[in-house]
């Protein structure tokens, strides 16, 4: 039960933490919890955000329920919640809230999400998201096959999928991917990839237009950073990170 001191409280947060066009609201690391959540999502002045960081917040599974049912977050974006401990538990209701399909940034990065949060995000009804961030979770191959071949994905600018436990399996299915066409930027450092990953790479007809490669703290080795370098697909290629 929220008490009138706790909803004085998120109140007095979001008055101090909305944007002067009352469309962003920024609560990083207020550490408000999943009370706090519930409290959030009665608060006030939500129909209008469009932009929502809730990253650091001590969010788990049992909080998650009141953000996915709310229905007054009808213009949001771009939603931050790194940082978390949402977990599968949390991460499979939220795949399929309501304003999944509106989003243009998601960043779950740092949230215990495994293979079965990473299947149910890798399926979920996205249509216009552009910058997908599961860092640190390790949600596995399985999980970025499905990514490549839902259409949700067409419009993905930035993927970042460091330290998912991405094997070259997941890499040379992610290569002959056609909905990453629009790829611009891929982080796939710190995974348990060798040359073959980068070979899939160097020789993909599909990912035209990556512009920036990270893949330090991988086992690519010389053989994989020379397929790299000399890519045809990867023409546009203007950032190779690998240290």
């Amino acid at each position: 039960m929220i008490t009138p001191t706790k909803m004085e409280y998120i109140n007095r947060l979001v008055t101090e933490c909305l944007s002067e066009e009352g469309d962003s609201l920024e609560m990083k690391g207020r550490f408000i919890g999943d009370e706090g959540l519930e409290a959030l999502m009665m608060a006030d002045k939500l129909e209008d955000i469009e932009n929502l960081d809730l990253s650091k917040n001590k969010i788990t599974h049992r909080g998650i329920p009141h953000l996915v049912n709310s229905d007054r977050l009808v213009k949001l974006k771009r939603l931050y919640l790194g940082e978390n401990q949402i977990g599968d538990k949390g991460t499979i209701p939220l795949s399929q809230a309501s304003f999944i399909p509106n989003l243009v940034h998601m960043d779950v990065r740092f949230n215990h999400i495994g293979p079965d949060g990473g299947m149910a995000l890798a399926q979920g009804p996205f249509k216009k998201i552009q910058v997908f961030i599961v860092q640190d979770n390790p949600i596995g191959d399985a999980a970025l096959k499905t990514m490549a071949t839902n259409p949700g994905f067409m419009h993905v600018r930035k993927l970042n999928i460091y330290r998912t436990q991405i094997t070259d399996k997941g890499i040379k299915t992610l290569a002959k991917s056609k909905v990453f066409k629009k790829l611009k930027h891929l982080n796939l450092a710190r995974n348990v990839l060798r040359v073959d990953a980068a070979l899939a790479l160097a020789n993909t007809k599909t990912l035209l237009n990556i512009e920036t490669l990270l893949m330090f703290d991988t086992f690519i080795g010389d053989q994989g950073v020379d397929a790299l370098l000399k890519s045809e697909g990867l023409s546009k290629l203007k950032t190779l990170r690998l240290t």
